[in-house]
């Protein structure tokens, strides 16, 4: 008897608390009779969700609380849980008494309670929470709306350092990499460059940002800008902006072999002006040489002729002299006098030397007058021979007691040029040829006629150029003569004056051996 009652205190302390832990529960609690459906009791959270007083809920259909629209899905839930006596979870909706509605989750579950069978629901409002989810969506659809315009790609990965998956990308992006899917050679955006054996450039832009190139199979390049941070849930993600670069890196080669092209075009006009002026500098040279020359051989020519006609009269009145000494009767006198007969023979001797150099005088003024040519400026036939003789005559000085010169002229037209100019062609030819010989050696000029052209050719037997200068001997400025000894002009000049006629030069050469230079020009061209 004692027991019993304790065993009864028991259960009304637990009933008690049990009581009490529902009223102060934040849920609303509903106990339903499960074979009437009707509510046995409910706390006053139900009391405050729905509107309704206690008292007023006790008795209802436990549809009485939601939309007439969710009665069909009450019941349903009321018939699977009293039936099958497994609990369910459902969001519904409570109709409050004023009218309004409230977003509940309910669990619905069977309980056995004072050896009756009845339905526990415990309802949560979450009108809140669904709202700020709306909400949080709808915001969510807005900026994915305006990430869609934007003109670029994004995307964002999330756990990026743990197992990657894709959080968002915008309609840019998947237009980029979702394209053609049945593209074989298509490689997603969010897949490793590395593992994809997609060729990367990674540098870092002055922002901090992380940036890679990546060319892809297809042709095209990316550029993609990474950036990374930590989520409220403590995982890393990456923003990656991803641009298509393809046409601004082909426009960028474009530019750049534009570029290249420019560089090549300015130096060899710059390559051009630097062999005109040098022409032009040795042109007015030359110009002022002839007006010297000219100057010269006049101031020359006269004393010389006097020189000279004066000599042939005392060679005239010798051979008078001669005439009348040879008569017997002055004979025998002159031959009594032994130092009158050395002196007539020194006035012989003299006399002839004074001629030989008179003519070589003669001829030295005429090189030069040929050679400079001052009234030959203008197209011109001319002797090829001539000029070379000329030339030869006043390079003598370089040339005498050291190097032979051996001539092999041959049956040559004569040629449309510019006279002085080829004039000048020899003599730089001639001087090189002479440097080049260290000691002793030859010069071998040679003409003949080739093709429709004629050919003027000039073999020494110098040091030789070495192959690699080969291909710049032509060069405004290169020399291997030394600081001092040239310019590196007069090669360059040759090349510009040859290529004026119309010509060709070759060279030929070999170390140790000597030079080879072949200048080829048409017989005749237009004036």
């Amino acid at each position: 008897m004692f027991s019993r009652k304790k065993e009864m205190k028991l259960l009304q302390e637990s009933e008690e608390k049990y009581r009490k832990m529902i009223e102060k529960a934040y849920d609303a609690i509903f106990t339903v009779d499960a074979s009437t459906a009707k509510i046995l009791e409910a706390n006053p959270k139900a009391e405050e969700i729905t509107g309704y007083a206690v008292e007023e809920l006790v008795g209802m259909n436990v549809w009485d609380v939601h939309p007439p629209e969710e009665e069909g899905a009450v019941k349903e839930l009321f018939d699977r849980v009293s039936e099958t006596g497994v609990g369910e979870c459902n969001e519904l909706h409570f109709l409050k008494k004023d009218g309004s509605q409230v977003v509940v989750d309910i669990s619905a579950s069977v309980v056995a309670y004072d050896d009756k069978k009845v339905i526990q629901r415990i309802c949560r409002d979450v009108t809140s929470r669904r709202e700020l989810e709306k909400k949080n969506e709808f915001q969510r659809r807005y900026y994915e709306q305006i990430f869609d315009l934007v003109p670029i790609g994004l995307g964002v990965k999330k756990d990026v350092d743990t197992d990657p998956k894709v959080d968002f990308e915008n309609k840019m992006l998947r237009d980029m990499f979702y394209g053609d899917l049945e593209d074989t050679f298509h490689i997603r955006w969010h897949q490793s460059p590395a593992l994809m054996a997609v060729p990367t450039k990674s540098y870092l832009e002055e922002t901090g940002a992380y940036a890679e190139e990546r060319s892809y199979p297809d042709g095209r390049i990316f550029l993609f800008t990474l950036n990374y941070f930590m989520n409220e849930e403590g995982s890393w993600c990456e923003v990656a902006i991803a641009q298509d670069i393809t046409s601004r890196k082909r426009l960028q080669e474009k530019l750049i072999k534009a570029n290249e092209e420019l560089e090549d075009k300015v130096e060899e006009r710059t390559k051009e002006l630097r062999q005109k002026q040098a022409q032009l500098i040795q042109a007015e040279k030359m110009a002022a040489l002839g007006n010297l020359v000219a100057g010269v051989a006049h101031e020359i020519n006269t004393p010389l002729g006097a020189m000279i006609s004066n000599n042939d009269v005392t060679i005239r009145s010798m051979e008078k002299l001669h005439g009348i000494i040879d008569k017997p009767e002055v004979a025998s006198m002159i031959h009594e006098h032994e130092e009158i007969q050395k002196l007539l023979e020194c006035i012989d001797e003299m006399s002839v030397v004074t001629r030989t150099a008179g003519r070589r005088l003669s001829k030295i003024v005429n090189s030069l007058r040929r050679f400079a040519r001052l009234d030959e400026a203008e197209l011109d036939t001319v002797n090829v021979h001539e000029g070379l003789d000329s030339t030869l005559t006043l390079v003598h000085h370089e040339l005498k007691n050291r190097v032979e010169v051996h001539k092999e002229y041959g049956d040559i037209p004569k040629v449309t040029c510019y006279p002085n100019q080829l004039n000048q062609v020899y003599m730089n030819i001639l001087v090189n040829a002479s440097q080049a010989i260290e000691d002793k050696g030859d010069v071998f000029i040679r003409t003949y006629q080739r093709d429709g052209s004629i050919v003027i050719e000039f073999r020494d037997s110098g040091r030789g150029i070495p192959k690699e200068n080969l291909k710049r001997i032509f060069d405004p400025g290169f020399t291997t003569k030394g600081t001092g000894v040239g310019t590196g002009l007069g090669l360059s000049i040759v090349y510009q004056i040859i290529e004026d006629h119309k010509g060709q030069i070759e060279v030929e050469s070999e170390v140790g051996k000597g030079s080879t230079f072949r200048i080829i020009l048409p017989i005749a061209r237009e004036r």
